[in-house]
């Protein structure tokens, strides 16, 4: 018994680890794209590092200090971009289209690690998966619409890329009325090389896998009953049938223990935690070049647009910002995560790295994305904003961001603590 806890210790230790080395990874490629083409773009660079705070380490190689800071929640490269002075070499006194590609090069190069990450999560997969509908579980209620073969290429109106898209989709527009056990859809599907569009495409909630797998266990390998419950419980009307009234008669322990089956379904159908319960399956490739290129492209699409509706969700006050996670939080996610294997692992590091690239693009000062709204006005204006005047605005967003990062730190240690 103590052996195993102390592996169970040691394991979890190796994922924290793990998680620090991701984001390690994640931040030290975007600040290599900001040097890589820094330097060459002739710019001078006055200190490439991992990290903020006081630095905990640092040489200097050639012109540039390298370093490592003691806060592991984010990097720089200086290169004055705030400061006027008579250096050719100097950020400021680049030709305006060198700096917008050294101000981009960050968010690209996190893009580039998503995508590779990408491709190593297919290539950990047993197949790579498509979108194509290769069955149905027991007891369906969309075969009724669906069939086997059909290409899903929308769900509610969102384009279909990848499995992702698909439970995605389906968890986050669920349609229910109150007090109904269905789910309903709108898809849009190539069937026999035609796109068809199918309305109201019905799934059950997961009480009604559970009262098949009971019923399952109650029938056994018995002869003489039906092969699935609602030949009994009728779920449209939530009623038992005529056919139960025979069973009554016929077999009443059998009756007795089907109703307590029937009356725990009935007591769950309508809650909120009742969620869809996904009764088809989808087909699976061998792996091959072409596949896995196309897969990691559309799980590239995918993740990034994913992370686009997240955006929108936190703006519209969908998700607070309780639920945003920072470094600490990330680490944690990547911890949980590696447990479930490599694939999983990869899918979570793709999903970071892409929206680590998506938000420094944002136009928020002090991000990439703010310095290059500065860098077009530049070029529109073909005048540069007054070094002063850029660096207040970056100043204030510096700020605000260090605020928002204490605030979603504390929410990832009150996570910690609580099991949140």
């Amino acid at each position: 018994m103590p052996t195993l806890k102390i592996r169970r210790l040691f394991l979890n230790i190796l994922n924290i680890l793990l998680g620090i080395l991701l984001f390690f990874i994640i931040i030290l490629v975007h600040e290599f794209g900001h040097f890589t083409v820094a330097k060459l773009c002739n710019m001078k660079v006055k200190e490439f590092a991992i990290g903020m705070g006081p630095k905990l380490f640092k040489k200097r190689i050639g012109e540039t200090v390298f370093a490592f800071k003691a806060l592991p929640i984010g990097g720089s490269v200086m290169l004055d971009e705030d400061v006027e002075n008579d250096d050719p070499r100097s950020f400021r006194n680049r030709p305006v289209w060198m700096r917008i590609l050294v101000i981009a090069a960050g968010a690209f190069m996190n893009f580039v690690l998503g995508f590779i990450f990408c491709i190593i999560s297919v290539l950990c997969s047993n197949s790579v998966t498509t979108t194509t509908i290769g069955g149905f579980q027991e007891g369906a209620i969309s075969s009724s619409v669906l069939q086997a073969d059909d290409k899903i290429l929308k769900i509610n109106g969102m384009n279909i890329y990848t499995t992702m898209d698909i439970s995605f989709q389906l968890s986050n527009s669920q349609s229910r009325g109150i007090g109904s056990q269905y789910y309903s859809y709108d898809f849009v599907v190539e069937r026999n090389g035609q796109t068809v569009e199918l309305k109201d495409v019905k799934f059950a909630s997961r009480s009604y896998a559970k009262m098949i797998s009971e019923y399952k266990k109650l029938v056994d390998e018995k002869e003489g009953y039906a092969e699935l419950p609602t030949a009994y419980f009728d779920i449209d009307t939530n009623s038992y049938t005529e056919a139960f009234g025979e069973l009554e008669k016929n077999d009443p322990d059998f009756a007795k223990s089907f109703t307590a089956i029937a009356d725990e379904y009935k007591s769950g159908y309508t809650s909120e935690e009742n969620n869809m319960y996904l009764d088809f399956i989808v087909y699976g490739q061998k792996h091959n070049f072409v596949n896995v290129i196309q897969t990691a492209c559309a799980d590239f699409i995918s993740y990034g647009r994913l992370i686009w509706i997240s955006f929108g969700n936190l703006l519209n006050g969908t998700y607070g910002l309780n639920e945003m996670s920072g470094p600490i939080g990330v680490v944690q996610s990547v911890s949980t995560v590696a447990s479930f294997g490599w694939g999983s692992l990869m899918t979570l590091a793709a999903l970071i790295a892409i929206n680590v690239g998506i938000v420094n693009l944002l136009p928020i000062p002090a991000m990439d994305g703010g310095r290059l709204v500065f860098l077009f006005i530049e070029l529109i204006r073909r005048k540069p904003v007054k070094a002063e005047h850029e660096g207040m605005v970056h100043f204030i967003g510096i700020v605000a961001l260090m605020v928002l990062m204490v605030i979603v730190t504390f929410n990832d240690i009150v996570r910690i603590f609580t099991g949140g």
